[in-house]
Parts: C-alpha cells; sequence; structure tokens
C-alpha cells in the first residue's frame, strides 16, 4: 500500500508530467495545422497524454477510502 506521502509524490510527479505534456501536444497540434495532417508523435504524446490522466485518477482514488472513513460521521 502506498502512504499518504508517497502518494502525494507520485501525484505530483504525474501532474508535473501531464503539464509537460500538455505543451508539447499543443506544440505539435500547431505544427499539424501548418502541414496539414497529424503527425505521429502528437498521436503517441495524446495516448500517452490519456495515460497518464488515467494514472492520476487511479492515485488520486487510492486516497479515498480513508477520506470517506473519516467523513461518514457514524
Amino acid at each position: 500500500m502506498v502512504n499518504g506521502s508517497n502518494r502525494r509524490n507520485n501525484l505530483d510527479e504525474v501532474n508535473m508530467f501531464i503539464r509537460a505534456l500538455s505543451a508539447e501536444v499543443q506544440d505539435a497540434k500547431a505544427e499539424d495545422l501548418e502541414n496539414g495532417f497529424p503527425s505521429a508523435i502528437k498521436v503517441e504524446m495524446e495516448l500517452a497524454l490519456y495515460e497518464l490522466r488515467l494514472r492520476k485518477l487511479l492515485i488520486s482514488a487510492l486516497g479515498e477510502p480513508d477520506r470517506a472513513d473519516k467523513t461518514t460521521g457514524h
């Protein structure tokens, strides 16, 4: 099981990669508009971005049961 600080560090790293890759995808989209066709690299970057967002969702979900247990009030 991943403890809270490791989960937070992993989430921070994934967020950093998402921001960086999003900027690269935007640059690739601008080049595609100039060239008139999508590049294979842009397609791969978009797939990687999707996978990073999925990983972020999974990492975030690891902390949810702890939060739910604390907020039930029973």
